[in-house]
């Protein structure tokens, strides 16, 4: 007798699929809605929004609004409406629009157009990392919309026709913002100096990028003006070129030192590939001489546009293919952001309305070959060129006789930049070029009885302009002045080496290096400055080693301190 049969097993009910999730409702201020976040600094955040009431121009903003814990800070909130103030009141093509100033439980915030794109730092900062600097035709072309849009706002007047004399003061990489669509603007003018400003700055406070502020707005003896700003955007376009920072320093002393007094290498000097009047026109816009430096951003737009000439101008399109290239995945990015936040038929309708093209994400890399070698040439290779002196600072330094404190304060800026230089001499060196080899590199010619060991060239930034130096045992006078010198090392040496070095003044600098791959760079603390002694006159005499000076600063990793 068989078994009964097992029951058939229960179906399982079909379970219902989840209702997809709604994307969070956006936060809210005042008619609009934060869809996300662009840039937040120490004071402000700035969000990609959108208009909900229908309201003139495209639906897509850029909102600022101020951090919680400054809500009690009346100079910031005062200094936010000054902004909105004079911004709202530029009407120019190259300047961003501010549509409002807003306010919600007390708090204010500006609205602002939406640039899709990004800041002429974060460009610089892009080709940086790939050893770019931007083309000449672009540059000229990002500055000259740049110097446009502060022209307007320099002759900007009120209703009666009085001028307003407003001074942007804050010029800078992070404050010009390039559109994908090829056309600079310029933005932020929260720290703006006009004559009828509700908020004033700070007894003797230095407001700005420092690296960027013209020498004026250190001294509070001499007058912040519009050619203040000329200076600001003359260091923004030799940085553009250089594919580095013009003034550098450890800390915020250091940058203060070198925009006062350091000397200012021409770009052609660091090897930049650009017109000489071109770089003429640059070196007259950094001049510290107000009488030297053009009156007025108009000017200066009119003489970049001579001295590059129209072979050198580019255009928009120009810009917009090498922000395409390096920012259009980026902007792709973003916009999927958005769709997650409205939808993706609402998304379509933003882009639509605010005339802004709809990207799809792309995971492609950062461009190489034909398009960087005609928008982003390779940066210089250093700051000076081997073989040749800086004889700006030469002929300053020779013309009359300066303080220790003054070639001490100008002497991280003579210093920095030659280790890149200097690396391209030791790169050359791996690769075998106008080196002298070893015996172990020529054993296949080497005759029965090996010759004795060939000296190694080893070369030495000093950090400053110097009329002679020691290398271990080694001295020599130096004429001309200069901060790049070779010396000539036993191959049975070490690698490090005392160094001396004495300026023009007598300035001492004492120290070690350590040879790397041909280059000799401070090792340890660095140099130690020693002050030349003082005659009974006060003049300064040449040290001689008799004298016991005492040390005024020391230079570590390139950069001066004094003590």
């Amino acid at each position: 007798m068989s078994s009964p049969s097992a029951p058939p097993a229960p179906v399982p009910a079909a379970v219902p699929e989840p209702a997809p999730t709604p994307p969070p409702r956006p936060e809210r201020q005042g008619p609009y809605e934060l869809l996300i976040e662009l840039a937040s600094g120490g004071m402000a955040t700035v969000h990609l929004a959108r208009a909900t009431d229908k309201r003139q121009g495209p639906p897509l903003v850029a909102i600022k609004r101020p951090h919680r814990h400054l809500s009690k800070d009346t100079t910031f909130l005062t200094m936010l409406v000054d902004e909105a103030r004079l911004a709202s009141a530029i009407q120019h093509p190259n300047v961003v629009k501010v549509r409002e100033l807003g306010f919600e439980g007390g708090m204010p915030f500006i609205v602002m157009d939406y640039i899709e794109g990004a800041s002429l730092a974060e460009l610089r900062r892009e080709l940086g990392a790939i050893g770019r600097a931007i083309d000449v035709r672009v540059a000229v072309r990002i500055v000259l919309d740049a110097l446009s849009g502060l022209q307007a706002a320099h002759e900007l007047a009120d209703d009666t026709g009085r001028p307003l004399h407003i001074v942007h003061r804050d010029v800078s990489p992070h404050n010009v913002l390039i559109g994908c669509d090829g056309r600079s603007h310029i933005t932020d003018f929260g720290i703006a100096k006009a004559e009828d400003r509700i908020q004033t700055t700070r007894t003797h406070e230095v407001k700005g990028k420092l690296a960027y502020l013209a020498p004026e707005r250190i001294d509070k003896r001499r007058t912040c003006t519009v050619q203040s700003d000329v200076f600001s955007m003359a260091v923004v376009l030799w940085e553009c070129f250089a594919g580095r920072r013009l003034f550098r320093g450890e800390e915020a002393v250091d940058v203060l030192q070198e925009v006062m007094g350091a000397p200012i290498p021409t770009l052609r000097q660091i090897g930049a590939q650009i017109p000489r009047a071109l770089d003429e026109v640059i070196a007259r816009a950094l001049s510290r001489d107000l009488e030297t430096r053009y009156a007025t951003a108009l000017d200066f737009l009119q003489a970049i546009e001579r001295g590059a000439g129209p072979e050198n101008v580019g255009t928009a399109t120009d810009v917009a293919r090498l922000m395409e290239a390096l920012f259009g995945a980026r902007m792709a990015l973003r916009q999927e952001q958005v769709r997650a936040t409205v939808g993706g038929g609402d998304l379509a309708d933003l882009l639509r309305e605010s005339g802004l093209p709809a990207r799809q994400v792309s995971l492609a890399d950062v461009p190489t070959g034909q398009l960087l070698a005609e928008l982003a040439p390779p940066a210089p290779t250093g700051r000076y060129l081997l073989g040749t002196g800086l004889h700006e600072g030469i002929g300053l330094l020779a013309s009359r006789r300066l303080p220790w404190r003054s070639v001490a304060a100008v002497a991280a800026g003579v210093a920095l930049g030659t280790f890149v230089t200097l690396a391209v001499v030791a790169g050359h060196r791996k690769a075998g070029i106008g080196v002298v080899r070893g015996p172990a590199a020529l054993a296949s010619n080497a005759p029965a009885v090996a010759a004795p060991p060939s000296p190694r060239k080893v070369v030495l930034s000093l950090p400053f302009m110097s009329t002679h130096v020691s290398f271990d045992q080694d001295a020599r006078d130096l004429d001309p002045a200069t901060d790049v010198v070779g010396f000539e090392a036993p191959m049975e040496s070490g690698a490090r080496h005392r160094v001396t070095a004495v300026a023009l003044d007598g300035t001492r600098a004492e120290g070690y290096v350590r040879e790397e791959d041909g280059i000799a760079r401070p090792d340890g603390d660095g140099y130690t400055f020693v002050a030349p002694p003082q005659s009974s006159d006060g003049d300064v005499r040449r040290v001689d080693g008799v004298h016991t000076p005492h040390p005024i600063g020391t230079v570590r990793n390139g950069f001066t301190k004094l003590h």
